[in-house]
């Protein structure tokens, strides 16, 4: 009886410890899938980092940004992604040194040319603002120019305005004198000035003049005006003809 005792009390015991265990196995299997995914996403970023396709910092950044907040059990996952982040970080500046000699000197030409279009580019800028500059001067001063030719062309215009009107008044004078009396102060006036009244008058008062003045006088004033118009003839010599 007592044997049976003992053995009855033995089995509830045994059942807590079957108990135990069967609550005991699932967590060591899902700690073990966990792991094993960890390990596997490890070998997937060192195969993909091997390949040159590794996930930039800024995109594991953005991912983690985008994730929901992690629980207790994503605390590993998240070490390993942040290691991962950081390996490829460690990694990117010794890929951008992997450029060879000639490939250096192509950048180093590239950035020399591109800096000689530059400073012409900016040379040039200010050859066309001085010119420009110089095209602003030059049309104020042809604007000036006009200004003062129109000035001149004025100044011009009443200056010959009152020559003719002095002209005409001397016309006039002489041409109501005597013709002995402008014969004679013909003979002692300047050859250019004597064409001029000359010219202005009419025939019918120039020709008695022309034929009481001085012989020499006479000639000269005569070969003058033969090169500008007809002499007018004395009333004698057409009297003659």
């Amino acid at each position: 009886m007592r044997a049976m005792k003992q053995q009855n009390s033995k089995i509830p015991a045994k059942r807590k410890q079957e108990k135990s265990a069967f609550r005991l196995l699932p967590l060591m299997i899902f700690f073990c899938v966990l792991m094993l995914s960890v390990r596997i996403g490890g070998l997937w970023r060192a195969f993909s980092a091997s390949r040159g396709d590794a996930p930039s910092v800024l995109s594991v950044a953005a991912l983690q940004a985008q994730s929901p907040e992690p629980s207790k059990d994503d605390i590993p996952l998240s070490k390993v992604a942040q290691h991962a982040a950081m390996q490829v970080a460690n990694e990117l500046p010794a890929q951008d040194k992997s450029f060879s000699q000639s490939e250096l000197e192509i950048l180093q030409k590239l950035a020399k040319r591109r800096e000689e279009l530059d400073i012409r580019e900016r040379t040039l800028e200010q050859k066309v603002g001085v010119l420009k500059a110089a095209e602003a001067q030059i049309d104020a001063k042809i604007v000036k120019l006009k200004e003062l030719e129109r000035t001149i062309s004025d100044l011009v215009g009443v200056y010959n305005e009152q020559e003719r009107d002095r002209m005409n008044n001397l016309v006039k004078i002489y041409s109501t004198m005597k013709p002995k009396e402008a014969a004679r102060l013909f003979n002692d006036m300047e050859m250019s000035l004597l064409v001029r009244v000359f010219e202005k008058m009419k025939e019918s008062k120039s020709a008695p003049i022309l034929a009481l003045m001085d012989s020499a006088k006479a000639t000269a004033l005569t070969a003058e005006l033969a090169n500008k118009k007809t002499l007018p003839m004395p009333d004698s010599a057409q009297a003659e003809k």
